[in-house]
This record gives C-alpha cells, sequence and structure tokens, in this order.
C-alpha cells in the first residue's frame, strides 16, 4: 500500500491578495541614519472588515521592504499578523489568512 500524500495549494500573500480582499493600503516615510529619506508601504485590514471603531483589532502585513528579513518570502510577498499580538497567527499564504479570519469573525474574507 502506497502512503497517500496529500498536497494543500499555497498561495504567497502578494498585493494583488490586498486588493481583491480589499485592505487599507498605508504608505509612510521614515528618515534613515544618513538622512534619506525612504518610503514603505504596508496593509492593514479591521476584524472583522466593516468594523468602523479605529481601535478594532486588526492584521497588519509587514512592509514591502521587509521580504529579505523573512526566510519564508521572496521580493513581493508578505507575512501578514495580528497586530499588538507580537507574532500570534502569522499567516504565510492567503489560505493562512482565510482560515484565521473566519476562526476569528466566523465569517469568510471574500
Amino acid at each position: 500500500m502506497k502512503d497517500l500524500e496529500i498536497e494543500f495549494p499555497l498561495t504567497p500573500i502578494t498585493e494583488k491578495t490586498f486588493l481583491r480582499q480589499k485592505w487599507e493600503r498605508v504608505i509612510e516615510e521614515e528618515e534613515t541614519e544618513e538622512g534619506d529619506s525612504v518610503k514603505f508601504t504596508y496593509w492593514t485590514l479591521p476584524l472583522p472588515k466593516d468594523n468602523p471603531e479605529s481601535d478594532c483589532a486588526q492584521f497588519v502585513s509587514s512592509a514591502d521592504d521587509e521580504w529579505d528579513e523573512y526566510p519564508n518570502l521572496e521580493k513581493g510577498e508578505y507575512a501578514v499578523e495580528l497586530l499588538g499580538f507580537f507574532g500570534l497567527g502569522v499567516c504565510w499564504t492567503e489560505q493562512d489568512i482565510e482560515i484565521l479570519y473566519k476562526a476569528l469573525t466566523h465569517d469568510d474574507i471574500e
């Protein structure tokens, strides 16, 4: 009897993910030690998506210039986590986001 191996599709989190799921793009600028100005982008999504409260729980992505700091990411890919929970619920794929969103809100993200 052969071992049955089940493979699940793993879709990396990209800008297309955020646009399709209607996340908010945040562009910030900070000054480097050399005095240069650097812009970076990250994405946020309140939980649930239609929550009007500004201090609600939310997903936050890594910044677009941080991909090389994560061993799991390629350029153009993002990690997502729960804001303020220091790595709790880190998501590496679209499927991870879908599962965590469903677990937290009892609703589908799309």
